[in-house]
């Protein structure tokens, strides 16, 4: 093997971590009261949840994910998804196959994405999608399939911006797990109690239009300490959660098939059906009529395939 060239010494580059091959990539929004009873498959998959909460289980655990964070199902581990009943969640999951011995630290752990982290997922499910013809928005597909005008290189940055994501995540989140103190019982309880009290409060008003001020006068809380526990909890602002909850209400409403869209932007509060449409469209990337027909859609491939 050549390690000089012309009098220059060559440094042989380590490679801690390599993905063979991609199997699946997928971005959808599951249904609030979704179970999926469970899998097994012989390569890695990961969920991350990139809204809402989900139960993510395996044959001797069960987990709950929040918003921004990650778990990883090794080869040929059963594993399942339940939503909560209340938030219907946007997911990323993506299968592949991997081989190298630096895979085990993922195993049996609920990770949380940085900003950075994130962002690389954002790029590789982009170049998926100019990538791939295949609809990553349905959850039934066994191939993708590559679009004849696929851009130059594309599954080449997407094999090199993966593996880049994965190595990341072991980095800061071993960094993390090095530096991270912490804490006490009595404070991790006294926490999730005032989160859950104010999540309850939001709940029951999702028709009243609260404001921050509101929330922190009802909750005895300061504004910072609100911002704060939502944050953790959530990965959201107070107000960023609470619009959230007000959209997944009216999304179960549209499923539900309970109202037209002016009846169900008055119900919740919202001074017009314009506000109502504008903050949708915002979170949920379409229109109330879009998110409604996308439904039926899903439905109808639903029965197609019993």
């Amino acid at each position: 093997m050549m390690n000089q060239i012309d009098g220059f010494s060559l440094s042989p580059m380590h490679i801690e971590l390599t993905v063979s091959h991609f199997v699946t990539f997928h971005y959808f929004e599951y249904p609030h009261k979704f179970i999926f009873k469970g899998e097994r498959h012989d390569f890695w998959e990961l969920l991350y949840v990139d809204k809402g909460v989900v139960f993510a289980g395996t044959e001797k655990e069960r987990h709950q994910l929040r918003q921004g964070q990650i778990i990883f199902h090794k080869p040929n581990e059963f594993h399942s998804v339940e939503c909560n009943g209340i938030i219907s969640p946007c997911l990323v999951v993506i299968s592949f196959v991997s081989t190298s011995e630096s895979m085990k630290y993922f195993e049996n752990k609920v990770l949380r994405i940085t900003q950075r982290t994130k962002s690389l997922m954002s790029i590789i499910l982009n170049e998926a999608k100019k990538c791939f013809a295949t609809d990553l928005s349905d959850p039934y597909y066994t191939k993708l399939e590559k679009r004849s005008s696929s851009p130059f290189g594309s599954e080449q940055l997407i094999k090199n911006y993966f593996e880049a994501f994965l190595l990341e995540l072991i980095i800061q989140n071993s960094r993390n797990e090095k530096d991270q103190t912490i804490l006490n019982t009595t404070q991790v309880n006294d926490r999730r109690f005032r989160f859950e009290f104010a999540n309850a409060y939001l709940q029951a008003h999702l028709a009243d239009s609260l404001s921050l001020s509101d929330i922190c006068s009802h909750c005895s809380m300061s504004k910072s300490l609100a911002q704060q526990l939502f944050k953790h909890e959530t990965g959201t602002s107070v107000m960023q959660w609470y619009a959230r909850l007000r959209i997944e209400r009216a999304k179960q409403l549209i499923r539900e098939g309970k109202g037209n869209m002016t009846t169900i932007a008055y119900q919740l509060g919202y001074s017009s059906i314009h506000a109502f449409s504008k903050q949708f469209s915002s979170l949920e990337g379409k229109s109330p009529k879009e998110y409604a027909q996308s439904i039926t859609s899903l439905v109808n491939k639903d029965l197609e395939l019993l």
